[in-house]
């Protein structure tokens, strides 16, 4: 082979391993899947002379303590409580403490090898293995100044409300501020449409040559946005990144990937989106925050979309604009189709619990299924546990018999999730009992709403919003009924009713 054709064959090899953090195991699936018959050593060995990557330990060691090069008298000092306290750290999440055990290991054959528990779902990051660093050769966001007519750009969107329009339009300036913030938030109500709200920036990063993530810490609203992308950008590749997905190494410049998926990006994306950014796992994981900062280029931007936020992002808003802390934001109170948000009524129901589970009639709960039978409309019926579920339906058959054969339940680990979602939208369910994982992230038009339970803890006042945020989706039918039925009327219950209140009022002083 030529020299310009290794030197060829060389940048083929770079382009699939640029921008990605990647354990030694996954860089040997990555030459597998794409590079077959390329050496990993050799190549990372290469790239690692030219200053292309960074060599780690997948665990690396902090402050005092043994080295990692253990020994039977390293072993015997700790054992004995001579040796000074170790402390790691995983490169790859960024966890310490309690998250790094010592483990007798097969790679290394030490019985003191540290690896991390709390990324083991994609794969061991031991103290002995390679984890491999490895930025973008080139940033649309170093090398590209926008050149696009801002209003060029929106009139490619001219379905936008102007509530819609105002806050991309906001997004586009945020993203040309070359020494501005480098985070922004939208605070959008249930169906504000804010996915559409997204295209403008999206498009302008994409036209400039950059690198887009967007990311939601739900499988489930990945598989919602998915096709919405793919339809909006038909000339931009789009890469689809899960925990059950095949594609696992696409060079595609759109990734719509599970925020756990940013683990395994470095530095690669110009703009970052993260779409549901007060929803769990993302909210009170530290590792999900830290994996997509690191996936962002230096310098970058990253927007949160949210419908509830936090209070850590709330405290920010109302910072004074000089404070370094000051978060950016628009707020979008309206939905697209411009009627108000369904307020949730709060109905007490005595003894609830053991009506519920010795099938006595509960009048707010059989009033509400008469009333959804009566417009031949679908609910969903959220509860507070899977096991939950059976009480919940089993309640229904025995004492509104109408709604026989028209059930069914749905939760996280249901092997039929999708299967059943999508016979929602099909109509052939008309109730639908569900855990927590459809409070968000799937849209059904015509839907009413009741929680079961309202007052469980598990309910808080972000939860509340975004369930009451399913009913009155559609411009043909927005004034879905949302009922929280409970045995005690909770602070949260009410600061939903409150917070929902406050945003119709927001957006008919701004009609």
């Amino acid at each position: 082979m030529q020299k310009s054709q290794v030197v060829h064959a060389m940048k083929e090899v770079c382009a699939w391993l640029e921008g990605r953090a990647l354990l030694e195991e996954e860089v040997s699936w990555l030459f597998q899947s794409k590079l077959p018959g390329w050496e990993p050593e050799n190549v990372l060995a290469f790239m690692e002379q030219q200053g292309s990557l960074e060599k780690y330990r997948g665990i690396e060691q902090l402050g005092e303590g043994e080295e990692t090069i253990f020994s039977f008298f390293s072993s015997l000092r700790r054992w004995i409580g001579l040796a000074p306290p170790v402390r790691y750290r995983c490169r790859r999440c960024g966890a310490t403490g309690t998250d790094i055990v010592l483990v007798s290991c097969a790679r290394c054959g030490q019985d003191d090898c540290p690896y991390c528990r709390r990324c083991i779902g994609m794969g061991r990051s031991l103290g002995c293995t390679p984890y491999y660093t490895i930025p973008s050769f080139s940033s649309a966001s170093k090398t590209v100044r926008p050149v696009l007519d801002a209003r060029h750009i929106l009139d490619q969107y001219p379905t936008l409300t102007t509530a819609q329009r105002a806050a991309a339009e906001a997004m586009l300036h945020f993203r040309r501020e070359e020494e501005g913030a480098d985070e922004f938030l939208v605070w959008a109500v249930c169906g504000a449409g804010k996915t559409e709200v997204m295209f403008p920036i999206v498009y302008e990063a994409l036209a400039c040559g950059g690198h887009v993530l967007w990311a939601t810490p739900r499988r489930d609203v990945v598989l919602e946005l998915a096709p919405r992308l793919a339809q909006a950008f038909p000339d931009s590749p789009l890469s689809v990144l899960y925990g059950a997905s095949s594609e696992k190494w696409s060079r595609a410049p759109l990734v719509l990937a599970t925020t756990h998926q940013a683990l395994r990006f470095y530095q690669r994306f110009d703009l970052v989106i993260i779409d549901e950014v007060d929803a769990f796992p993302y909210h009170g994981d530290p590792v999900l925050p830290f994996a997509v900062r690191r996936a962002r280029q230096l310098p970058g931007k990253t927007v949160y979309l949210t419908a509830t936020p936090r209070d850590e992002h709330r405290k920010r808003l109302v910072k004074p604009h000089s404070d370094t802390d000051f978060l950016p934001h628009v707020k979008i109170p309206i939905r697209y189709h411009g009627h108000p948000l369904p307020v949730p009524g709060n109905c007490r129901a005595s003894q609830l619990n053991d009506r519920l589970r010795q099938k006595r009639p509960i009048p707010e709960l059989l009033s509400f299924l008469k009333q959804v039978a009566e417009r031949e409309g679908q609910a969903f019926l959220f509860v507070a546990s899977i096991a939950r579920l059976p009480v919940l339906h089993h309640y229904i058959e025995q004492l509104a018999p109408e709604w026989r054969g028209k059930v069914e339940t749905v939760h996280a680990a249901d092997p039929d999730r999708e299967i059943k979602v999508k016979a929602m939208r099909e109509g052939s369910i008309r109730l639908l009992l569900t855990t927590t994982i459809m409070e968000r992230g799937v849209t059904i038009g015509g839907v009413d709403v009741l929680v079961v339970q309202a007052d469980a803890s598990l309910f808080d006042e972000a939860a509340l919003v975004q369930i009451a945020g399913r009913a009155g989706r559609s411009a043909a039918c927005p004034d879905g009924m949302v009922l929280f039925l409970a045995e005690e009327i909770t602070p949260d219950m009410k600061a939903a009713v409150r917070h929902i209140q406050e945003m119709n009022q927001l957006a008919g002083s701004e009609m």
